[in-house]
């Protein structure tokens, strides 16, 4: 009786197993695997064949934690762990760089603590978010899906933001039924203090006025909104190591649907000397002083140049500054680009025109220029003095402490409307034509002068929007016009900027013939992304930041290993020569029938004459 029992089991079991075999195609595959075997004859079948069939891994969690930047502030590190032939194995741990604070360098203590404090909330967010909503969302997920993955989380921080929105909402709605009669006596206080406000304007106007643009509202984004581009960064590098490719490669693949034959290694715009606002001098107009070598020129040679002109800088520095300069000047930023007070822009430029030929190299051919201008920082949107800047301010002789809202202060005591900086770009890039890229020259806002700058300017040199673009997420659904263009323009890898957005505005900036700059954030980390995503997005330049502190030293060495990797397989394709479109303002419209015979008439009148 055991002995029937046992061989009916047997039987049923084999039965079952036919059907389970068959129902997954096993026999067939079979069959082709020892086929294809027996003419092939593989060194090893097992993990060029049969590895093939496996399921492809999946995201099985995800885990955040607080790590630091390179300024010491607190960021997000996040790995993602993954299911790979039924084994959970940590695939990638990426640590996100942070964002530039809004503050300036030399704001007041308790305005620091303040943003300190924010930030701190938002990491702390940002890493509950990556341990719940995020781990639950994507797991099971396919990590080299990256448009699946980033519609999944995106997805969820609208609903999120939603949420968010009607609890703010709510709040409110309580908090003016509590203090309703409070409330209306700050309106009476308010509409005073506007009202005398008012008057102060009125007598303020009898000086040059200024036709003020006001900035679009700044989004409020939802506390935590880092996580998002840290989980689509961290899923990217991940994927790149289940399809055993380099992350170049991998973000090619998802650009261009496969892995190009070519790869271009992206020019580094290399800061060497830093300005503007937030550093010592008058010099407000130039936030960047940067140097770019020649399209042609390989990477290896040309950070040894970049390295000589960095070098010789400091040294002009320690040479001519005295001991007092000279121990301030030895300190750099938190990009690691020197710091000297400078009160023109053309020191700067002649600086490093020197340091250039000084290695044997002709400034405007072998070695370029670029300036990072930093419009919105130079605006005054109040007519009130700079935190940090009212004691310089006042020792300037005849500089009136309260300065003109509406203007660019390009350099202390000197207030430019925009009509004016128009001509004051002009007239500095046609005495110094080594400079090929200017970043932000002005606000967005100041749409007609901005395009009236690139018809004087863009057939020698970038016009680069950074500032002046909304974030990708927004972007790739805006349509462009002839209003506003530019020949470049600048993105970053920070806040709710994911892979997919990035790419798919590449694409279409790429057809409005601008230039690509994939730019490293304030607060970097040593992670390499960066410089794997400028090539494999096939970028023009990488803006890294200067050319020393060891996380903007290793962009630079990630890029030098991606190059001699590409010339050993014989992959790498130089860069063409500097492009430089034509960017015309968008024509007049046609005047309506009469008008132009009625002004003909009024103008003949004025010069006295009689049509």
């Amino acid at each position: 009786m055991a002995s029937t029992r046992e061989k009916r089991e047997l039987y049923e079991a084999k039965q079952r197993a036919v059907k389970y075999y068959n129902e997954n195609g096993v026999p067939k595959k079979i069959e082709e695997i020892m086929n294809s075997m027996f003419y092939d004859n593989p060194a090893d079948v097992y993990v060029q064949v049969f590895e093939t069939l496996a399921k492809p891994p999946t995201v099985s969690k995800i885990t955040a934690r607080q790590a630091y930047d390179s300024k010491g502030q607190p960021t997000v590190q996040t790995e993602v762990h993954g299911t790979v032939k039924n084994e959970d194995k940590l695939l990638y741990t990426h640590v996100s760089s942070t964002t530039n604070s809004s503050l300036l360098d030399n704001v007041r203590v308790e305005e620091r603590e303040v943003d300190d404090q924010q930030r701190q909330e938002n990491i702390s967010a940002a890493i509950n978010i990556l341990n719940s909503d995020i781990n639950n969302r994507i797991h099971a997920t396919d990590p080299t899906q990256q448009d699946e993955v980033d519609r999944v989380i995106m997805k969820l921080y609208e609903e999120l933001k939603v949420i968010e929105d009607e609890r703010l909402a709510k709040e409110a709605e309580e908090m003016i039924k509590d203090d309703g009669e409070s409330s209306h006596r700050e309106d009476d206080k308010a509409s005073v203090a506007s009202g005398k406000k008012g008057k102060n304007s009125a007598k303020k106007g009898k000086s040059q006025a200024a036709v003020y643009v006001p900035d679009e509202p700044k989004e409020k984004l939802l506390c935590g909104s880092n996580a998002f581009t840290a989980i689509s960064q961290a899923t990217c590098c991940a994927a790149a190591q289940v399809k055993h490719v380099d992350i170049y490669e991998h973000v090619a693949c998802l650009r261009h649907g496969e892995i190009p034959e070519k790869f271009s290694v992206s020019l580094p715009m290399v800061t060497i000397i830093q300005s503007g606002r937030a550093a010592p001098g008058k010099l407000n107009c130039v936030k960047e002083f940067m140097v770019i070598p020649k399209h042609d020129m390989p990477l290896k040679k040309s950070m040894t140049y970049i390295q000589q002109i960095y070098n010789y800088v400091a040294k002009q520095f320690f040479a001519k500054g005295g001991r007092a300069k000279e121990t301030a000047t030895k300190l750099v930023n938190d990009i690691g680009a020197m710091c000297p007070t400078f009160d023109k822009a053309e020191q700067g430029l002649d600086l490093l025109q020197e340091a250039i030929t000084n290695c044997g190299l002709t400034a405007g051919e072998d070695f370029f220029i670029g300036l990072n201008c930093a419009g919105p920082e130079m605006f005054d949107y109040d007519p009130v003095p700079m935190a940090g800047k009212s004691d310089k301010v006042a020792n300037f002789p005849g500089q009136d402490m309260h300065k003109e809202k509406g203007k660019y202060e390009v350099m202390v005591g000197i207030a430019k409307v925009a009509d004016d900086l128009v001509e004051f770009w002009s007239d500095l890039l046609t005495r110094y034509p080594s400079i090929i890229a200017i970043i932000d020259p002005m606000r967005k806002q100041e749409e007609e002068h901005w395009m009236r700058l690139c018809d004087r300017i863009s057939d020698r040199c970038l016009v680069v929007g950074s500032q002046a673009y909304h974030r990708p997420g927004l972007l790739k659904d805006e349509q462009l016009t002839e209003n506003f263009k530019s020949s470049g323009i600048a993105f970053k890898l920070e806040q709710l900027n994911t892979v997919s957005d990035i790419l798919t505005c590449v694409k279409k900036m790429e057809e409005d013939d601008n230039q690509i700059i994939i730019s490293s954030c304030q607060g970097e980390t040593t992670d390499t992304f960066l410089a794997d995503f400028a090539v494999g997005v096939n970028a023009r330049f990488i803006k890294v930041g200067a050319p020393v502190r060891g996380e903007r030293t290793v962009q630079i060495n990630r890029l030098l290993q991606i190059e001699e990797q590409l010339e050993t397989k014989d992959k790498l394709k130089l860069l063409e020569p500097n492009a430089f479109p034509h960017i015309a303002p968008p024509p007049l419209p046609e005047p309506e029938e009469g008008e132009g015979e009625a002004q003909t008439e009024e103008e003949a009148k004025k010069d006295g004459k009689k049509k």
